[in-house]
Formats: structure tokens, sequence, C-alpha cells
């Protein structure tokens, strides 16, 4: 190649690990030799090799998910980076910070019939930012803005409104490194032998909240005589401390409303925090003649807008209950029920009222609090004595959830199991971070996501999801053998769980189940799969369960091997469907029996 091009791919790459790369993910092919080449001679870059595009895509989601810096992507011109779409959408309504370096034709190859070459300019559109780097040339000024570019799209990933970044490199033939004397390529130079570092930069401390707007919150916690915290989606770095939340929780009286992707579920004990903690809020929600009798009247949501549709109920239904959202960026409000958007980070948000809220004596237990206290104790016992009847989805689910070693890290499916997380799984004190693609909700990367987070995770990592979004990404299964993404070895335990229930079945408990008929199929989509098929064409454990004794005898032997598992969890189709009509009805038996609030 190129002096030119060889001395802008080694810098482009050097000044990207000086702002804070770490993790490259490669997808193979010819336009980006150079800055693959770069990439690889450089001693600061850690690289993943993954042949699919949309499977790197979400391999590099999961990374930058728990690492909270950004992975970059390389890959050759034409249709390759269009492949990464689906995860830098969920990048963008995440605010996951990522990088993609495509490779490009140079200008005069555009527009003529030239072989893998497409307008790849703004190829994201709104989901990305966009920096054109052009084609290389030995300008001292046009190299400098190089590297001050490279800085800028680090720093544009990690700002709000965090997200994904695109570069467009446009290489010119030849691609290969030029020759040294003996016939071997010419090494790399060292940066620091060759260029001048013009930026630095660090991520902006995000701003407190407006004292007004904390002296309004605290005026609601005090005249309020049910006061819910609702935690949604938080990533592991957003996440306030179960601490910080069970201190709030027992100066304000609030009732904690944590959903599993709140980072908040496993680390918050009911019986041992002294705050009040609904692990099974979910159902309470659900109860028309509890919600009678005490009726949440304020609400503090923060992290994404929850799951739960009854908690969307009650706010349709009720004037009397305010919502207010902490929010650092966005608008968390699709239903738009919210009266006022708090802009600070969770953590901020919630010191600030602590120190407010704790200059005066602790607000007293009011007959509504002690209601929800009572209900959430009697659901607890019934749901947990409910699981031990049966095996179905549902106790699969908690089975799993309970058999989680302390200190590892859950990878949560969309659809149905963040439900029946929610719903089945007890609230406890160990600590288990919890990760998820909820800024798109789809189904799609899931395997990739898990593989990603465990190439750079220093503890064990699960993944629960259904057999159709298992079946959706069962080709990043090819990343599962760390020599070939990586070159080295797994340090701990990759647990693939696979609810197979024969097909999306959470349309069970929609309303088309009843309307479709036999046309129901193009919305479960059942198989006849097998899925051990898959384990062995990639060279994964395999163990198959039906039994609940089947599901801990595999976890335990997954757990103990630092290598990936695929573990199918095989469960009647209507289990869950099944387990939520049953349930429902035998807690609002219970719940007819609890005294008066009056």
């Amino acid at each position: 190649m190129s002096a030119a091009q060889s001395d802008w791919a080694e810098r482009l790459l050097a000044t990207l690990a000086e702002a804070g790369v770490r993790d490259v993910i490669i997808s193979p092919g010819s336009r980006s030799t150079p800055l693959v080449w770069a990439a690889c001679q450089n001693p600061a870059l850690r690289r993943h090799a993954i042949i699919d595009e949309r499977g790197a895509g979400f391999f590099a989601l999961g990374q930058a998910r728990l690492s909270g810096t950004p992975s970059l992507l390389i890959c050759t011109s034409g249709s390759a980076p269009s492949h990464y779409y689906p995860a830098l959408i969920e990048a963008r309504l995440s605010g996951v910070p990522l990088l993609v370096l495509s490779a490009d034709r140079p200008f005069e190859l555009q527009q003529c019939g030239a072989q893998q070459t497409i307008d790849q300019a703004r190829l994201f559109g709104s989901y990305a930012g966009y920096h054109e780097l052009g084609t290389p040339v030995s300008d001292r000024a046009a190299t400098r803005a190089l590297e001050r570019i490279a800085w800028q799209a680090v720093a544009e990933t990690l700002e709000p409104p965090r997200g994904p970044v695109h570069l467009n490199f446009r290489a010119k033939k030849p691609l290969e490194p030029a020759l040294a004397e003996h016939g071997s390529p010419k090494p790399v130079a060292e940066a620091s032998a060759t260029r001048r570092k013009l930026v630095r930069w660090r991520p902006a401390a995000s701003a407190p909240p407006l004292r007004a707007d904390v002296d309004e919150l605290v005026e609601r916690w005090r005249a309020s005589r049910c006061p819910l915290l609702i935690c949604g989606a938080l990533s592991p770095g957003e996440s306030p401390s179960p601490e910080l939340v069970a201190r709030f929780a027992r100066a304000s009286g609030a009732i904690v409303c944590a959903e599993s992707v709140s980072q908040l579920r496993f680390g918050l004990d009911p019986e041992t925090t002294g705050a009040l903690i609904c692990d099974r809020y979910e159902w309470l929600l659900a109860s028309a003649s509890l919600l009678q009798r005490a009726a949440p009247d304020f609400l503090l949501q923060v992290g994404g807008m929850p799951l739960s549709t009854n908690l969307g109920r009650l706010l349709e239904s009720s004037d009397q209950c305010e919502l207010w959202i902490g929010a650092e960026q966005g608008w968390p409000d699709p239903a738009h029920h919210s009266a006022r958007i708090v802009r600070a980070r969770p953590t901020q948000l919630l010191l600030a009222l602590c120190e407010a809220l704790e200059a005066h004596p602790a607000p007293e237990l009011t007959a509504e609090r002690r209601l929800w206290r009572e209900a959430n104790a009697r659901a607890r016992q019934l749901v947990s004595a409910r699981l031990e009847r049966a095996f179905g989805e549902p106790e699969a689910v908690a089975a799993l959830c309970e058999a989680l070693p302390s200190g590892s890290i859950l990878m949560l499916g969309n659809s149905l199991p963040p439900r029946l997380v929610d719903r089945y799984a007890r609230a406890g004190a160990r600590p288990i971070r919890v990760l998820s693609q909820r800024g798109a909700s789809g189904i799609d990367g899931l395997v990739a996501g898990t593989l990603g987070s465990a190439s750079i995770a220093q503890a064990p990592i699960t993944l629960l999801c259904g057999d159709i979004s298992f079946l959706h990404d069962v080709g990043s299964l090819w990343a599962a053998r760390p020599e070939r993404t990586h070159g080295g070895r797994w340090s701990h335990a990759i647990v693939l769980v696979v609810i197979n229930n024969g097909g999306g079945r959470i349309f069970d408990q929609l309303p088309m189940a009843q309307q479709a008929g036999p046309d129901q199929r193009f919305w479960t989509t059942p198989h006849e799969l097998e899925l051990r098929h898959a384990a062995e064409l990639y060279g994964v454990a395999y163990r198959r369960a039906q039994t609940r004794a089947e599901l801990g005898e595999a976890l335990q032997a997954a757990y103990a091997r630092p290598e990936v598992s695929l573990l199918e969890v095989v469960v009647e189709a209507h289990s869950a469907a099944e387990r939520l009509q049953e349930l429902t009805g035998e807690l609002a038996a219970e719940w007819a029996r609890l005294p008066s609030t009056s």
C-alpha cells in the first residue's frame, strides 16, 4: 500500500487506542486490509475475528454494554457495513458507545459499476454519528485532522446522547503492506515517534439535579400515602447501588419496585434491608381489589420505561397517580403520563433526595404501605409454594435465577424472559449484574451479545432466552470457540440457557391468541428443530433438561467448566400462560383476606 495510506491507517488506529478503545472486532474482507493490518500491529488493541458482520455488531455491543467504552468494528466495503444496522439501532436507543470503521472505495469508483461499491456516506442515518475520512494523502494538516476526528468520534460515543459513530475510510489499491528488503512487510512505526498528540479529552461530569426539582420532589414524597419508586432498565454503569436505593426507601417511605434489568432486583432483600422492597409488584399491580384499598398516588421512575403492562393500566385509569421521571437524557415516557422530567443521573438524583429527606424524621408507615408490605410477603410465599408443584417455563426461570453464582452476570433476552423473571424470581442480596437489549427490545443478536460481554467479563455469564431468539442468532455460536475470535481461552463459564417451548409463546398471553385460530403459527412460529445439532456443528457442550432435577444437574456441571455450554430446557408450550392464569386467581383469593386500610 502507499506510504500515505499506511500512515493514515496506523495513525487512526493508534489514536483510537490512545482515546480509550481496547477491543477491535474484525470481519473478513479485502478493502479493509490497511485497517486490519494496522490493528494487528498495535499491541494496545485486543482483536476478535467474527465472520458475520451482523453477529460482530452485537458482539461489540455486548462488550461496550459491559465495559462502558466503545468497541471498534472493522469491515470491508459494499453491503458489509449494512449488516451492523440492527446492533447500531440498539446501541443508539440504549445509549451504548460503539464505533464502526468501514473501508470504502475511493471517490473515483463511486456510481460507475465498481464491484462491492455502494454509497456508504451516512449509511446508518440518524442512528449513528458520521465522519468521512476521505482518501489518505501525505498532508500534515489532513493527518492532524484525522487524529482530531478519531478523538472526536470517541468523545461523541461517550457524551450524551451516547451511542454509535461511523467512520468511513476510503482505501486505494494496492492494499497490502509494502515489503521490506528481506521480503517481509514493513513494521508499523511506533505512534509516539511519528505523531504529535493533539487532543486530550475526558467525558464531562453530568450536572446534579436542580435544587427546585429536589425540593418539590421532597414535598411530593411527604404528602404521599402510597409512593412508589419504579426502577426500569439501567446498565451496570448507570444504576444506583442497592445500598443507596435502600437508604432512599428508608428516608422517603417509598415502595421499591425494581425490574430485573434495573441491576437492583438481585441486590435488595425485602427481609434484611429495613426498607419496603416489593419484588412481587407485578402481581400487586394486577389486583383491582388491592388497588382499590391502597392505590399508589405518586411514582418516581428511574431508568427506561418499565415492561409492566399493569403499571401502564394504573397510570391510564387513575388521575390521582402522579408520575415523575428522573432521566439524564431522552424522554422515557411513551405513554405520555409524566408530570415532570428531572434531568439527572439516577445516582445523583437519589443522593440529593436522601440528603434532603434525612434532614427530617422518617415518615410513618401508612396503612397503604403496610398493606403493600403484607401483600408482597404473602405473594412471595404463595408464588414460591406454587412453583414447587410442577415444572414448566416459570419454574425453570425461577430455578435458574436461584442457581446463578454470586457475582455473575445474567443476560436476558426480550419478550417472555424478563417478564418471567419479574414475576417469579425472588429478590435477594446476591450481587448479580443483568444485561439486556432493551433499547429496541428486539430478539436479534442475543447469542453474539452474550459472547461479546463474556470476552471481557471476569465472571460467569448466563444467557436466558427463548428458542426463537436462539434460532434467530444461531450463527453467532461461531464465536463460542475463543480461539476463533481473540485467540485465547475462556476464564469462566458461559451458559446459554434456551427455553424451548415450541415457538414464541408470549403471543399466548396476547389477545391475538384467542382470535387467530389455526393461523396462530404466523405469530408463534413453532418448529421441530433439535438444538443439539447446533451445538455439534459449532463444537459447544450440550445438555437437555426436562425436569427440575435435570436442570439443576446441568447448571451445576455447566458452571464448573470454563467454556460455553448450551442448555436446552424443554417445557410445555402453554405453561407460562397457564401458570399466570392460575396464580392470578389464587393471589386474588389470598389478598381478599387482607385487612382493610380504613
